[in-house]
């Protein structure tokens, strides 16, 4: 039983790295900020780890890349949002899962991801609000919509691919 919780620990840790190197490391700049990898390893990580972990995993990868990248400001605000995120995914993915799995569903994991996109744009339109005003969130909204739509792509390349090592580790 141990090994098993330390195993999802690990994976954790495992997935806030990916997501943090997603957002820090590969930036493309837009209007009001950048694309990034990270909200398709949110996404991966809701896939494939229980709930709790997934939702740690995206919490903190997103927290730190936004410290460290200098948008401490939005620190708190990305940690909900990419926590919501997981929650959002996880629970559609992982609903109904089957013998089949759950990548053999691509039409629930596509769901699952566009509503995660959802949230990231409309959480990131609250804190706009909130950080500016509601100029400067209708403002940044589409490009915040262009971020979830990358991130989808992310997901659904990357997603087989930690699948397989991720089943090939646990043998």
């Amino acid at each position: 039983m141990k090994s098993q919780h330390l195993r999802k620990l690990v994976l954790a840790a495992f997935f806030a790295a990916i997501i943090f190197l997603g957002i820090y490391l590969i930036k493309i700049p837009i209007p009001n900020g950048y694309i990034h990898f990270g909200d398709g390893f949110v996404y991966v990580a809701a896939a494939l780890l229980p709930l709790p972990f997934a939702m740690a995993a995206a919490a903190i990868g997103g927290l730190l890349a936004d410290i460290l990248a200098g948008y401490a400001v939005y620190a708190p605000f990305t940690a909900v949002v990419k926590l919501l995120m997981a929650v959002v995914v996880s629970v559609l993915v992982h609903r109904n899962y089957t013998k089949t799995g759950a990548l053999a569903n691509i039409p629930r994991l596509a769901i699952a991801a566009i509503l995660g996109g959802v949230v990231n744009t409309a959480g990131y339109f609250i804190t706009d609000c909130i950080l500016y005003d509601m100029a400067g969130a209708v403002a940044a909204a589409p490009m915040n919509a262009v971020q979830s739509v990358f991130g989808i792509a992310v997901f659904f390349v990357f997603l087989p691919i930690l699948a397989k090592a991720l089943s090939l580790l646990s043998k």
